[in-house]
């Protein structure tokens, strides 16, 4: 019994959107208009700015944070980060998999919830990691932890101009390392402590 517990894990998956803002271009406006500073831009008015959506998820007892990039959030792209987290979490031996998510369409898609019966059908028959979603309350923000770490992160990456998209994503990716690592130093510390 004490196995079986041991092979169970959770997991919070939430979303963000990044968008590249325009950078200041380094001269002012022209004679007799108004002050400002202009912006160099990569697109037109006629199209939005270039933005992607980060995939991310935090194990409930690690609290370490794994980002991935898609180019928007539906059920595709979730099912695609879900079998990439199931992947994950049957390297680690796991048998059961709880994922904790907001009430988004894009988890609530019916599309989705076949593809999880139809996963957990074939993992029972197996030795796969069987899934349960779990969906938090609605309008509920305060219970999702990824939810601050999202708001830290973009204001951490957020003050500086970024020449592309490369350039962004990679600032938030260290941004998350950098946290990941604080994270792992708290918890060896507390698990030191705890065994003295």
């Amino acid at each position: 019994m004490l196995a079986d517990t041991q092979r169970r894990a959770g997991v919070y998956i939430d979303e963000s959107w990044f968008v590249l803002w325009p950078q200041q271009a380094s001269r002012w406006a022209r004679r007799k208009r108004p002050l400002r500073i202009p912006k160099n831009k990569s697109w037109d008015r006629k199209h939005r700015p270039p933005s992607c959506a980060l995939y991310a998820r935090m194990d409930a007892v690690e609290r370490e944070v794994v980002g991935e990039w898609h180019p928007t959030w539906n059920q595709h792209e979730t099912w695609q980060h879900l079998q990439g987290v199931i992947k994950d979490y049957q390297r680690r031996g796991m048998r059961y998999l709880v994922v904790f998510w907001d009430h988004g369409p894009w988890h609530r898609a019916f599309g989705l919830r076949q593809r999880v019966v139809e996963h957990n059908r074939q993992a029972k028959a197996g030795e796969g990691v069987r899934l349960l979603l779990f969906y938090l309350p609605k309008k509920s923000p305060w219970l999702m932890p990824l939810e601050p770490v999202f708001g830290q992160t973009k204001r951490a990456v957020g003050s500086k101009q970024r020449r592309d998209m490369a350039d962004l994503q990679s600032a938030v990716e260290r941004r998350l390392e950098r946290r990941n690592a604080r994270i792992h130093k708290y918890n060896h510390h507390s698990n030191a402590r705890k065994l003295n």
